[in-house]
């Protein structure tokens, strides 16, 4: 198999805001709320593989990482009476919606690929969940300390044409008001590989499943 090493990033941008009340999230930076629901908040960006598709050549990862140098910080509004933060990174091969992820998060905890999920484990070239919570021992405002950290991807070869990638960050939180804030770490998401040329039939069979997952229902 003819192969050609390839270190695939996606981008994403920090996000500093304050919330206020009905107008919502100040200066987003590119993040987006998801509909209907303050506490959800996600950026998403594409990577194109469209070159190496029209070649017909297939991308097998060999390598995952995530880097998101900084800290996480939550200002809750005064009467809530919690407040924590769950942290998504996810690259796929298949295009998802931040509702259909974000509801089976809260109403089912279960993440894409998992039991109960509308997606196959197959397309996760990346997962990454992460919780966060408030420390009061850490005399800095609305610092959040990691207290669990999981993997769900399934580093499988793909011949998509475009790599879906997405941040979702849920604020755990039972009030916001003016006084609400969040900070979120700009982050880069890797996907280390080999782009490999495979047999026609495989190769084939493999773009037809792409196609399946796409577009599943």
């Amino acid at each position: 198999m003819d192969s050609k090493e390839r270190r695939l990033a996606a981008m994403h941008p920090s996000l500093v805001t304050t919330y206020s009340g009905a107008a919502g999230w100040a200066n987003l930076n590119g993040w987006q709320t998801a509909p209907g629901l303050d506490t959800v908040l996600f950026h998403e960006t594409q990577i194109d593989l469209s070159g190496y598709a029209m070649d017909s050549l297939t991308f097998f990862p060999t390598s995952l990482g995530l880097q998101d140098p900084g800290i996480y910080t939550l200002g809750a509004g005064v009467g809530s009476t919690y407040s924590g933060l769950q942290v998504l990174d996810i690259v796929t091969s298949v295009p998802m919606t931040i509702e259909e992820i974000s509801t089976a998060q809260a109403t089912e905890n279960t993440g894409p690929g998992m039991l109960g999920s509308t997606r196959e484990f197959e397309t996760l070239l990346f997962g990454s969940y992460r919780f966060f919570t408030f420390n009061n021992q850490i005399v800095y405002p609305g610092y959040q300390q990691l207290e669990r950290s999981q993997r769900f991807d399934s580093g499988e070869p793909t011949a998509a044409d475009k790599l879906y990638c997405y941040r979702i960050v849920t604020l755990l939180v039972s009030d916001l008001d003016d006084n609400s804030f969040v900070n979120i770490p700009a982050a880069r998401q890797l996907v280390a590989g080999v782009m490999g040329e495979e047999t026609e039939l495989v190769y084939m069979q493999r773009l037809k499943r792409s196609y399946e997952l796409a577009n599943q229902v």
